[in-house]
């Protein structure tokens, strides 16, 4: 998929360097912290199977007893003879037994590499001495000399036996058993500088300190991996807070310029969903791309890489197997998942025709079409059974099917690790952790698929917000416009033409009209959208296609927007309120107006009495959000909004919504006692409102289908008496059904 615009959002809106660079480097040290707890989970459960104890000869598989000999074969001799001399068997004084050294425990190396294929050779008690001497040079060269010395005083002498108390050296034994292995060496690496791991006590064990040792770096890396995975977490959210922010805020000044028709043209859920639902979506996409590319993927990788250093072949047959459950468990479960989506849509099919059919009952007694509807509500029922059982089949079937089919392969795996450990190359420890983590796999994976998905409805949710805000503006102020005085002569429409924006429709054609000073008119036409564009014009929240709009002989295009906007007042159906304060909606927060101001302008709207009797007064909370007003009392506010400002043209768009006659009649009284020197428009909706204007303007198809008084258009336009007559008919439905 196209990531042009999610790019784009990212340089644009996705300005914190500071969150991305700690969210990186939170997940790095978080990935870190994990395995170090993985290799904590490796020791500890060595340490439980082994107790510490270094094994003897006699312990160790056959295998391994071969490998040793192979091993010893090829140390040098002087490092054979120190270590048979540390252990105090090369006493001069005992010629008995330096001739038993010197035949039987320093051989030729052809006579051990026989031994180590299986030939006849030393005894098992010669073995055993060979044995503790390499012992005492695996601990020299992995660790240090310190840790051999500490091996040798727990052992006996005397004897060629196995001691009565085998050494608890911790760390040491692990170093002895794995001394032949790239883990040997990084564990005797790590004993080297940890002598708390293996230094015996007072008890003579090590193991009691090195497991409190080992439960507190434990403690230690998981509260830090903690805060780590929660500095990522907060970074991430900060991120993408910030970016949600500007977006919306972005947005928001876009809507602004674009204008109030173009929003409306558009649909206010247009926008509702830009802002909402879209910024939501790329949210989420956000907060994933800072988080979870970094730290998943990283965790997923260094898993699979520790399985493969635990045991090569055992790893690979361990991925083999998960990928055979991914392919074959995958695509079973994708197919029941798929059967209930269908199974879904055929039951709600269903469904609604059983309404259908149990809705009919009038028609059915009518028409005696009793046996026919039973018949299609059998047929119906028998529908919906198998519908439904095809989605709770599906639903049943889909999860059941994964996990059994890795449970198989988790049992297949166990055959195997078993199989392993037992044949002696591979620990119980290392089993352990590699089924942890198989395990621990299985969360990154997921989330990073999910991540993937969150990615590509941000991206696309990223392509409708540029485009959104990659439209032109429109009704931009000039740099040099000129202050418009107040209107004293007419307002004019000359051969204006308006295409509506995003589609390029033509919602005006060539409208000319012309309105003297403190007049009232009216406009009215079957199309809501061509209304509002005319009426939008007037304000410039939109600028026509061609023709020009003048007041007072100027063309508004050049004048100011505050001094144009200062004298005109729009009472429109979808802004009447909105959620804040009464006072807050009338004086729309202006401090340069009073209470006091804003009771009167409630007075003269007749809003000032049903404002009292709210709960808290003009300091009540309304709108969608607060306390619920009736469409007469909204319109109401919204008119004392307007005539707080007191405008020399005022838009006035007639309520559809039911409304009493009792409020009707205050809104005229309103009307009336305020139009005296002002010039007021009209959507009208009623029919007492087009008799009482002086002038009527019918738009059809864009077009001034006509234009005169209400009975001069009555008597000669029929299209005009079709339309009032509905519109009428509607309005007193709505009256009536209101009282």
């Amino acid at each position: 998929m196209d990531t042009t615009e999610f790019n784009r959002l990212r340089v644009d809106f996705l300005k914190s360097p500071l969150e991305r660079w700690g969210s990186a480097t939170g997940s790095i040290g978080a990935v870190g912290a994990y395995l170090l707890l993985l290799l904590l989970l490796y020791l500890f459960v060595d340490l439980l199977v082994w107790k510490g104890e270094v094994p003897s000869y006699a312990q160790l598989p056959t295998a391994k007893q071969q490998e040793f000999a192979a091993e010893w074969a090829q140390r040098a001799d002087p490092d054979r003879e120190e270590a048979v001399r540390r252990l105090g068997l090369l006493d001069p004084e005992r010629a008995e037994v330096k001739h038993m050294v010197d035949q039987r425990l320093l051989p030729d190396r052809r006579v051990v590499a026989a031994a180590s294929r299986g030939s006849r050779g030393p005894t098992v008690q010669e073995w055993e001495l060979r044995w503790r001497a390499g012992v005492y040079l695996a601990l020299k060269d992995r660790v240090n000399p310190t840790a051999a010395e500490t091996y040798l005083p727990e052992l006996s002498t005397d004897t060629a036996t196995e001691p009565e108390a085998p050494p608890r050296l911790g760390l040491l034994s692990l170093v002895v058993r794995e001394r032949g292995r790239w883990t040997g060496r990084l564990i005797g690496w790590l004993a080297s500088w940890n002598t708390w791991s293996w230094r015996p006590g007072e008890d003579g064990t090590a193991n009691p300190r090195y497991l409190a040792v080992l439960f507190v770096l434990a403690f230690g890396i998981a509260l830090v991996r903690g805060v780590l995975l929660n500095a990522v977490a907060y970074f991430a959210a900060s991120a993408t807070l910030e970016t949600v922010t500007r977006l919306r805020r972005a947005i928001y000044f876009h809507i602004y310029r674009l204008g109030s028709l173009a929003v409306r043209t558009a649909g206010p859920a247009e926008t509702a969903e830009l802002a909402t639902r879209q910024v939501e979506e790329i949210g989420n996409a956000v907060e994933v791309s800072v988080a979870v590319p970094i730290l998943q993927p990283i965790k997923f990788l260094l898993l699979v890489g520790l399985i493969l250093l635990l045991n090569f072949w055992l790893a690979v047959s361990f991925l083999l197997l998960a990928l055979l459950v991914w392919v074959i468990g995958g695509q079973i479960a994708a197919y029941n998942r798929r059967e209930a989506r269908i199974g879904s849509r055929q039951a709600a099919s269903a469904l609604a025709l059983l309404q259908e059919s149990m809705s009919i009952l009038r028609l059915v007694k009518c028409y005696h079409m009793e046996r026919f509807n039973q018949n299609r509500v059998e047929r119906q029922l028998a529908e919906s059974r198998r519908a439904n059982w095809r989605r709770l089949r599906g639903d049943a079937l889909a999860r059941p099917v994964l996990r059994s089919v890795a449970l198989v392969a988790g049992v297949a795996l166990a055959y195997l690790g078993a199989r392993a450990v037992l044949a002696g190359e591979f620990s119980v420890a290392g089993l352990v952790v590699m089924a942890v983590t198989l395990v621990s796999m299985v969360p990154p994976l997921v989330e990073w698929l999910d991540s993937r998905r969150k990615l590509r409805r941000g991206r696309e949710a990223a392509t409708a917000v540029f485009e959104f805000l990659d439209r032109r503006g429109e009704a931009t102020e000039a740099a040099d416009a000129e202050f418009l005085p107040a209107l004293t002569t007419r307002l004019e429409f000359r051969h204006v033409s308006l295409k509506e924006p995003g589609t390029g429709r033509m919602l005006l054609e060539n409208i000319s009209l012309a309105i003297p000073v403190a007049t009232r008119v009216a406009i009215v036409g079957v199309d809501t959208t061509a209304k509002h564009a005319l009426i939008s014009l007037i304000p410039r929240f939109l600028d026509p296609t061609s023709g020009e709009i003048r007041i007072e002989d100027k063309n508004i295009k050049w004048v100011t927007h505050e001094s144009l906007r200062a004298q005109i007042a729009v009472v429109m159906q979808d802004d009447l309120v909105f959620t804040d304060t009464v006072a807050n909606n009338i004086g729309c927060g202006d401090l340069s107006y009073n209470l006091p101001q804003i009771i009167e302008a409630a007075k003269l709207a007749h809003a000032h009495q049903f404002i009292e009797r709210l709960p808290f007064g003009y300091e009540t909370r309304v709108g969608n959000q607060g306390h619920s007003l009736k469409p007469g009392e909204q319109f109401r506010i919204g008119l004392a909004r307007a005539l707080l400002r007191d405008p020399n043209i005022l838009i006035i768009e007639e309520p559809t919504a039911p409304v009493d006659e009792d409020t009707l009649a205050l809104l005229d009284d309103t009307i009336e006692r305020v139009s005296p020197g002002r010039t007021f428009i009209f959507l009208a909706n009623r029919l007492s409102t087009l008799r009482s204007v002086h002038r009527v303007f019918l738009l059809k198809d864009g077009h001034l289908e006509a234009s005169g008084s209400h009975r001069d258009l009555w008597q000669n336009n029929e299209f005009y008496r079709r339309l009032n007559i509905l519109a009428d008919a509607t309005l007193e439905t709505s009256v009536a059904n209101d009282q």
